[in-house]
């Protein structure tokens, strides 16, 4: 049964007009616990279906209509942490103990292969360079479970489309959490945790090799994605604690009752950042995030967000939850 919250409405004032941005959440599924399977990233797979991907492996299909179904592939009930694809038709899911994924879709052809000497590693996170190349990101497997360990944090490069890899950077005291390509100014960039504090690296020649090029902050900043050509935009924060949001070099954003910021999604005014506790951050014109917190039947993190219409968004997280986010502008008279 779908639960429909209204949650905020806030105004802009411009002449005699009053813009309100009415926000409404759908919950659209949920499970009863952290024990059930989480959705860990979304991947648009054509005009009408999003591939949601996570916790043992899940793998479902969302339909623009809402119906919600599994996909049938070649799983070993490994976790899957990331989705993205090289061209239209070839895709390539990131998972732990040293899995990956493929998928063809001409051929509608899955294949599985785990890289030797990463079958106590997970694959966290992915970034493609071009048709045939790509940058994975991780660690030990252990750490993504929230256990101690020693990280051994890597980066790995395939030019091939995911055939061969090869290890570009490695340490055994650094946790690598997110890789990024910016095609513009052709640079490459890690968030590297280190206890207590992250930096970024960067490298400038496809990957291939990488140096420290700043302290971001004290603390997880967990994902970066690339702003302009001289700008990394970076989340993470605390699980039950504050958000962090940093705009290159800039001073920290804080956000004190979100907890961890686990990503943000853009398309024309609107922005959607995912955080724990069942928590959303929303904007219209990047300005004044409102925290949006959806009551869930416990405090399950969501991970992801993404737009399937100018005024719809799909969230998801842990506890098998998919949420349905409606933006309701409406304009008025004064």
């Amino acid at each position: 049964m779908k639960i429909i919250v209204p949650l905020l409405i806030f105004f802009s004032f411009a002449f005699n007009l009053v813009v309100a941005q009415s926000v409404s959440v759908e919950i659209l599924q949920q499970g009863k616990s952290f024990d059930d399977s989480a959705y860990y990233d979304i991947l648009k797979v054509d005009t009408e279906n999003y591939w949601l991907v996570g916790k043992y492996g899940i793998i479902s299909n969302y339909n623009v209509n809402g119906v919600i179904t599994s996909v049938n592939y070649p799983s070993n009930h490994r976790d899957i942490y990331k989705i993205d694809q090289f061209d239209e038709n070839n895709f390539i899911a990131c998972a732990d103990k040293g899995n990956l994924y493929f998928y063809n879709m001409v051929s509608n052809q899955w294949k599985s292969k785990q890289i030797a000497g990463f079958e106590n590693s997970c694959f966290y996170n992915i970034t493609i360079i071009d048709k045939k190349s790509a940058l994975i990101c991780g660690g030990c497997s252990a750490i993504a479970h929230s256990k101690k360990a020693i990280p051994n944090g890597f980066i790995i490069k395939t030019t091939d489309g995911g055939e061969t890899w090869t290890k570009v950077y490695s340490s055994p005291f650094k946790m690598i959490w997110s890789v990024d390509y910016n095609a513009e100014n052709k640079k490459a960039s890690a968030l590297v945790y280190v206890p207590n504090h992250t930096n970024l690296f960067s490298s400038s020649d496809f990957g291939n090799t990488w140096k420290k090029e700043r302290k971001i902050g004290r603390g997880i900043y967990y994902d970066i994605e690339s702003g302009n050509q001289q700008e990394q935009i970076c989340y993470g924060g605390k699980i039950n604690g504050s958000g962090k949001l940093k705009y290159g070099s800039d001073d920290e954003i804080e956000f004190k009752e979100s907890g961890l910021i686990w990503s943000k999604t853009v398309l024309d005014n609107y922005e959607i950042m995912t955080a724990c506790n069942g928590n959303i951050l929303f904007s219209d014109n990047g300005t004044n995030p409102q925290l949006i917190h959806t009551e869930l039947s416990d405090q399950f993190s969501l991970y992801k967000a993404a737009f399937v219409n100018p005024t719809q968004a799909i969230v998801v997280g842990s506890g098998q939850t998919i949420l349905q986010v409606n933006i309701h502008p409406t304009v008025t008279q004064e």
